[in-house]
């Protein structure tokens, strides 16, 4: 993906957010996130606790991943428009345009149906455990 393909802008409903600057084609790769590792047992003793929780993406084996770069900057959406992948053994996460973006949408991802935050009138609140965590910004584990 060209570098100047997406650029960061605020909106007054969902906060910051990342934009497609020109038409993306479905299957391009958007971002690549090197991640942050939280094993189970540090994610269960600390990183729950703290606001990272909401930026945590969950690895099959109950770690999680924290994503740098642009990865923890994408907002949600019920019909995204962008697909991720966890990779956690390169430690990264993928994003895809997964139809044709056009110039001026917002990327959005699909973070799971237990939503800490209003969303369009709808607030669900999540309280982290590792049975929910499933529900939880996860995608299939490459």
């Amino acid at each position: 993906m060209e570098p100047f393909a997406f650029e960061m802008r605020s909106n007054e409903i969902s906060g910051r957010g990342l934009y497609a600057t020109i038409l993306i084609p479905a299957g391009t790769l958007i971002h690549t996130a090197p991640c942050l590792l939280f094993t189970k047992d540090s994610y269960t003793a600390h990183a729950r606790h703290t606001v990272l929780e909401h930026y945590l993406f969950n690895c099959t084996n109950g770690d999680r991943l924290l994503a740098l770069g642009y990865g923890s900057i994408f907002n949600h959406d019920e019909t995204p428009n962008v697909d991720f992948r966890v990779d956690r053994e390169n430690m990264c996460i993928t994003y895809r345009a997964c139809r044709e973006i056009e110039a001026g949408k917002e990327l959005c991802i699909y973070y799971g149906d237990k939503l800490w935050f209003d969303y369009h009138g709808k607030k669900l609140e999540q309280e982290s455990s590792e049975e929910e965590g499933e529900n939880f910004l996860s995608r299939i584990e490459l």
